[in-house]
């Protein structure tokens, strides 16, 4: 009975507001059944939760923290502070401006009754008598949005953040005569899951500056990107001819000398190796430059590492353990910045992720998981881990156990892999939802699904796993609602988005490479081909992946770089690659005791055509 009071009270934040921090880009319009391509300009969200409200400006209101009164003569105050936004943002980079606010009671005040009543609902700031904003059609559990066309709201938000306090006084009010509304206020402590989404927010959405895109530059996460596309930054003027592996010993961190593990796999970041180093029963985050010298090490506290870390762009490291979800600062050497604790099942019993899936990480620092234990859904927390979105799975999304989440190109959609399909929820509109058939090769009971990854234009996704009761494994591309083509096989890799917008995977000893055109049959390279990693690719289209001892490389064109190369002393079979900005390719053995890296070996330049005359 427990665990299904949990399940209910999750899913009402089915119920949250419309615009939420999945950054938002420009969408070209397009014909009907076409697909539009996202366009190019970095778009960025704050969400900002109200704080304590001071004393209402007219009559005293009755306001508290779990829900705040508005009557005519009684107007409610919010107050958001804005240290979140760069500093200097100006009304004119601001995309959109939205209060966000839902109703728990909606009344008239009579005599013998209560009925539901439509309220005129306007916002503005405090001291002041015009209206920034106005929404007639307030009714109760509905999210409703405060979005003017003029503008004047961002135009508040911008001088606000520009004064010294920087922290903005809105005042809710209504003109209605005889009614009253009880407005969703702070979530209290013990229940923050149910009521979190419906508290009031401001949504920021901005075009940042080149500064602030710059400093953003160093987020390499493969496979953690907006669009899982398994990329990195390296850009070589050639394929790499071969690589020389080199095994890194741990650096010695606290009090203790001894040898320690590694938690989990390393991920880059800008120039840095990031790592999770377990020591006894503490663990401790530690940054080593691209040669395995300790740059900095900080102890993060105890408790089992549950999956592999994500970073976000913001330079924020979250990490789940059995209990919570906690936001390191790498900017600050490890200091702990945010903490969610996850909700439990019964005392001292949290809920866990759903076997085999990792959290992602949007590029406005929202970050994304999918919990088990029964409460089968995908939660969304914001940069700071405070949670705005839960959609609910279970219901009539089949009993196989899920994916990983992904985001669409355009920010708007979080894809969940689930049973005989996708489910593909509206960040805009979580309420409702759209799922995906795979059809024919449909996931199976003992099915493990690869990370999804996002096309280069919007509505197109491919979705992949295998089986591991028969080893069988398949492929999916859509392109909106329309299933493009499906590859069949054997086991399949995590496919790789390629920069033309093509998608690479291993299946049946061979390389695959298919775009999304209809019916597209693709190419195939190579013969006796087997990976266990996931496969990375360079700026240049290079590709790369492990196979049991064996690195493969493969150019664009699908010529090999090398043949297989074999080493002897290397890391364990399965592996998880991540490709440094200088083309090096990191790992690390599970709870193994030391980092790999492969480090490429370039061929030398031709010799210019003098030279060549002169050895004549």
């Amino acid at each position: 009975m427990r665990l299904r009071s949990l399940h209910i009270c999750l899913a009402l934040l089915a119920l949250v507001p419309a615009v939420l921090p999945a950054a938002e880009r420009t969408v070209a319009a397009v014909k009907p059944g076409s697909v539009a391509f996202a366009g190019n300009s970095a778009v960025s969200t704050t969400l900002l939760e109200a704080r304590d409200p001071p004393p209402a400006s007219t009559a005293e209101a009755a306001t508290g923290g779990e829900h705040y009164w508005l009557r005519p003569g009684n107007g409610v105050r919010l107050a958001f502070d804005l240290d979140s936004l760069p500093a200097g943002l100006s009304a004119a980079q601001m995309r959109r401006c939205v209060l966000r606010v839902v109703a728990s009671e909606v009344r008239y005040v009579r005599e013998h009754e209560a009925v539901a009543a439509v309220v005129e609902l306007a916002v503005r700031r405090v001291g002041e008598t015009r209206p920034l904003a106005a929404l007639r059609d307030l009714r109760p559990d509905r999210p409703v949005s405060l979005n003017p066309d003029n503008g004047r709201l961002c135009e508040a938000v911008a001088e606000a953040a520009a004064a010294p306090a920087r922290r903005l006084e809105l005042e809710l009010y209504t003109a209605t005569s005889r009614a009253s509304s009880l407005l969703h206020g702070r979530a209290p402590a013990e229940d923050t899951i149910r009521h979190a989404s419906s508290a009031p927010r401001l949504v920021i959405q901005y075009a940042p500056d080149a500064a602030t895109a710059a400093a953003a530059k160093g987020w390499r996460q493969p496979q953690h990107d907006a669009g899982h596309s398994g990329r990195g930054d390296s850009n070589p003027a050639h394929g790499p001819s071969g690589f020389e592996l080199q095994a890194l010993p741990l650096p010695a961190v606290g009090e203790d000398a001894g040898p320690g593990l590694l938690a989990e796999r390393p991920l880059l970041w800008r120039d840095q190796v990031i790592a999770v180093h377990k020591r006894g029963k503490r663990n401790f985050l530690v940054a080593l430059d691209g040669k395995g010298a300790l740059l900095w090490s900080s102890e993060i506290g105890g408790g089992v590492v549950q999956r592999a870390p994500v970073i976000g762009p913001q330079g924020l490291l979250y990490l789940v353990t059995e209990d919570a979800v906690r936001a390191w600062d790498l900017e600050a050497r490890g200091a702990l910045r945010h903490r969610f604790v996850l909700p439990e099942l019964a005392p001292q019993m949290p809920v866990r992720l759903a076997p085999f899936t990792k959290p992602t990480v949007g590029e406005d620092g929202s970050l994304y998981l999918v919990l088990g234990d029964g409460v089968d859904g995908v939660l969304g927390l914001d940069a700071r881990l405070r949670p705005f979105l839960f959609f609910g799975l279970h219901e009539g999304a089949g009993t196989i156990t899920p994916g990983s989440p992904a985001l669409s190109i355009d920010g708007r959609y979080v894809a969940v892999p689930n049973g005989e399909g996708a489910v593909l929820v509206d960040l805009h509109d979580p309420a409702e939802a759209e799922r995906l058939a795979f059809g024919d090769g449909a996931a199976g009971s003992g099915w493990r699904h690869h990370l999804p990854v996002a096309g280069m234009r919007a509505g197109e996704w491919i979705f992949s796993g295998y089986d591991a009761e028969d080893g069988t494994g398949t492929v999916w591309a859509f392109a909106g609602r329309a299933p493009r083509w499906q590859a069949s096989g054997g086991t399949s890799t995590q496919p790789v988005l390629a920069p033309d917008g093509r998608v690479w995977f291993v299946q049946d000893g061979r390389l695959n490479v298919r775009g999304f055109g209809p019916g597209d049959a693709g190419r195939r390279f190579g013969d006796g081909l087997c990976a266990s990693s996931n496969p990375v690719m360079d700026g240049a289209g290079n590709l790369f992946f492990w196979c049991s001892g064996t690195l493969h490389g493969f150019a664009p064109d699908g010529r090999a770089l090398f043949v297989g190369q074999r080493f002897a002393d290397g890391p364990e079979e399965n592996l998880a690659l991540a490709l440094g900005a200088d083309g090096s390719l990191w790992t690390a053995n599970a709870n193994g005791g030391e980092l790999f890296v492969f480090r490429p070996r370039f061929p030398p330049p031709p010799a210019p055509p003098a030279a060549r005359h002169q050895r004549r």
